[in-house]
């Protein structure tokens, strides 16, 4: 049996780093991407990409030439799963998935995860504070839902999730955290492979519990 596809946006450090090298070890054929500015910059996170031996490709998500040259360069071949995991929150990783949807297609059971945040919730939301981050996350749900709902109309059989991933200690959280990466990691792996069509457009914590949106 051929290995399965992953493409995780933004694969050079933190939770994308964590998830390419599982990913990695249970034998899937991975792609990791990084922003073009990033390998220009000789950024070290490159050499501990390289080091795992996942194919790199450079997405920008505010630059949508970028996507679409990432998705050429991709090859016409199937992708079993998209993981949409950069912080920049909303537009960029669904104009990721239009350019990659062609690819999603040709594999069985092709799967969409976007990294969200319990902080995208409104029913939740009990003590503001995060206004941009909130609302940055809240799009990207709405969007990936959105999508999802068009998708089961059209008849398209890609199924689409948003995750929160905990907090974790990374560069985007100031290295603060409560988390533990490596349980967060496995969790998300073991919640990868469980999903079903049945979940298209659900919201879920990194242990497969559901958050409301």
């Amino acid at each position: 049996m051929a290995s399965k596809s992953v493409l995780i946006v933004g694969g050079n450090r933190g939770i994308g780093l964590n998830l390419l090298k599982a990913f990695v070890a249970e034998s899937w054929n991975v792609t990791g991407t990084v922003r073009p500015q990033t390998r220009r910059d000789d950024d070290p996170s490159i050499v501990d990409l390289e080091k795992t031996g996942a194919r790199i490709l450079e997405i920008d998500y505010l630059d949508e030439s970028t996507i679409e040259k990432a998705a050429i360069a991709y090859g016409n071949k199937p992708l079993d799963l998209l993981i949409n995991k950069f912080r920049v929150m909303a537009v960029g990783p669904l104009l990721t998935i239009k350019h990659f949807l062609p690819k999603l297609e040709q594999a069985p059971g092709a799967k969409i995860v976007n990294i969200s945040s319990a902080f995208g919730s409104i029913s939740t939301n009990s003590f503001g504070t995060c206004m941009a981050y909130r609302i940055a996350k809240a799009a990207l749900n709405q969007g990936a839902v959105t999508m999802a709902r068009e998708w089961e109309k059209e008849g398209r059989k890609v199924t689409m999730i948003c995750v929160e991933p905990g907090f974790l200690s990374t560069r985007l959280t100031g290295w603060d955290g409560v988390d533990d990466m490596d349980t967060s990691i496995a969790g998300l792996m073991k919640l990868f492979k469980n999903i079903t069509p049945e979940d298209n457009g659900g919201f879920f914590l990194w242990d497969g519990s559901r958050i409301s949106f």
